[in-house]
């Protein structure tokens, strides 16, 4: 149960930031849409995300295949954050 918790919280947290940061980038650069736009459209997306995942981190069998998954997903969006801001300056 606990490990549960911390990827329902913390984990989920730490995702969800990665994940919008990147949306809005991706909006902002990949898409040309407005800076202010991509952050509002990448934080409403966000408040869907956080309560997915915290849904999805007691909606699994294995705890372990969700810690996989999460500090997978995490390396993913944490490269492709890091890769849009080499590339660029701040949104």
């Amino acid at each position: 149960m606990a490990a549960r918790l911390l990827a329902a919280i913390p984990a989920n947290y730490l995702l969800t930031s990665l994940a919008t940061a990147t949306l809005a980038r991706l909006l902002w650069r990949g898409l040309g849409v407005d800076p202010a736009n991509a952050s509002v459209a990448a934080m409403l997306a966000s408040f869907v995300m956080f309560s997915v995942l915290a849904l999805v981190a007691f909606g699994v069998r294995s705890a372990l295949k969700l810690w996989l998954w999460m500090i997978g997903s995490g390396a993913v969006l944490g490269a492709g954050l890091w890769l849009s801001l080499t590339s660029g300056g701040r949104l």
